[in-house]
């Protein structure tokens, strides 16, 4: 099938959502480019399990599940029990109230580094106070981020890299107008998984008040990633800088523990989001107690300014603590969800191999990435430009099979995802795949 063949069919299929997405567009702007990127508009009803209805009723296997955070799909029953039963006794206060301390108390246990918690409400929230907490215990105003990284919308995050750079020393581009030019000389961007990354620390180690980098990059799931964390973690503490790991997608996703308990690394700080929330909105900062110690308030030594209405809200720690229970409770899960993720990479990656179709999946676990390029990808700087045509026409074709790939391309599996639903992948992925090729897009 042709890719313009498979548009009428999604568009005769989507009449609801198509006119739904056009009312909106003269009234509703979105912030979310993600959804923007979607090689077809459909908007979304329910979600059940692996699986997520649209406004015209067409079912779709999603491998979005809120950008990562339905590990257990949608609409598990303890979670949705959770969320009923607060509701009976309200679920927004403002004020502290009885059930921080028990999302609060799991995530201290699950965490390495966690010998304090802070809640907030987003994994952008989030990365924000780790960076101003590193600053107000350091002293020092400049940070390191990782070329390939996304730490959230605040303006210390939106930078990507100068594709005209060199490799070993990234020049950076801000993400969009907006951010302010006199942020740019605040933000060192490191290249990640290499060795020339230390020298950078070493050399700046004066003036960095932390190196924050993801588990593992949502952009880039590299398996192997544990390795360069653990030298990054040690360079960082000869050096005397703060380190920070950003476990907003691979914290309780990766390992109960996140990348800190699968790799083995033990950072200053680490931030939380997504699967910590049960599927509502959080964020949390962690780390060691004497430099937590500035969230304590103002008055406190170096105290730091932390809050909003939202924060820790009942309805959310609920959620969450059903969530982490379920985990906490069935460790086979990650057992169950790293196998899955293997499968689903050998036989597309197989296909690939045997079909000789310039693509290629990388996986850490149940996160997963496609690349339409033969050569190896170590970091996105080998990522190469080149067949958007290709790329569009996989992700429009799968849609019209019924999987949902998010427009960031950055896709998951949850415990939903039985045998039948990965075989469904695998069928999906590889007739995409043929049909791109037979209409001669890769090239």
């Amino acid at each position: 099938m042709r890719a313009a063949q498979a548009k009428r069919e999604l568009e005769r299929r989507t009449p609801r959502s198509r006119a739904i997405a056009c009312e909106r567009a003269e009234i509703l702007n979105s912030g979310l480019a993600a959804n923007l990127e979607m090689p077809h508009p459909i908007l979304i009803e329910r979600g059940e399990g692996a699986y997520v209805y649209d406004a015209d009723g067409n079912r779709y296997l999603d491998t979005s599940v809120g950008f990562g955070l339905h590990i257990l799909g949608h609409r598990h029953p303890d979670i949705e029990a959770a969320i009923k039963a607060r509701t009976e006794l309200g679920w927004m206060f403002g004020i502290h109230t009885t059930v921080q301390m028990k999302l609060a108390s799991m995530l201290h246990e699950a965490s390495p580094c966690a010998e304090r918690v802070v809640f907030c409400n987003t994994g952008s929230e989030a990365t924000m106070y780790a960076i101003r907490a590193a600053r107000a215990v350091s002293g020092r105003e400049r940070i390191a981020l990782f070329d390939g990284c996304y730490h959230g919308a605040h303006d210390y995050g939106m930078w990507v890299t100068d594709p005209n750079s060199p490799v070993a020393a990234p020049g950076k581009l801000p993400m969009g107008h907006g951010i302010p030019g006199a942020i740019e000389e605040l933000v060192t961007l490191l290249p990640y998984r290499h060795p020339a990354a230390f020298d950078l620390i070493r050399a700046q180690a004066d003036e960095l008040a932390l190196v924050l980098v993801e588990g593992v990059q949502s952009s880039n799931p590299q398996p192997g990633a544990g390795e360069f964390l653990a030298e990054l973690a040690e360079v960082c503490r000869t050096s005397g800088v703060l380190f920070g790991i950003d476990e907003v997608i691979t914290g309780f996703r990766l390992a109960y523990g996140g990348a800190q308990e699968r790799f083995g690394v033990v950072p200053d700080l680490a931030t939380y989001g997504k699967v910590l929330g049960g599927g509502l909105p959080v964020g949390a900062v962690t780390g060691r107690a004497d430099v937590m110690e500035v969230f304590t308030g103002l008055a406190a030594k170096r105290g730091i300014f932390s809050g909003g209405t939202f924060s820790g809200n009942p309805l959310t720690m609920e959620a969450g603590a059903a969530m982490l229970s379920h985990l906490r409770e069935h460790p086979e899960i990650y057992g169950r969800l790293d196998a899955a993720g293997d499968r689903l990479a050998a036989a597309v990656n197989g296909f690939c191999e045997a079909n000789r179709i310039p693509a290629q999946m990388k996986h850490a676990g149940s996160m997963f990435h496609m690349f339409f390029q033969r050569e190896p990808i170590d970091c996105m700087r080998d990522a190469k430009p080149g067949r958007e045509a290709a790329e569009k026409a996989f992700y429009l074709h799968a849609l019209n099979r019924g999987v949902l790939i998010p427009g960031t391309q950055r896709a998951f599996l949850s415990t939903a995802h039985g045998d039948a639903e990965v075989a469904s992948l695998i069928r999906v992925f590889q007739d995409s795949l043929a049909d791109v090729q037979e209409e001669g897009l890769f090239h």
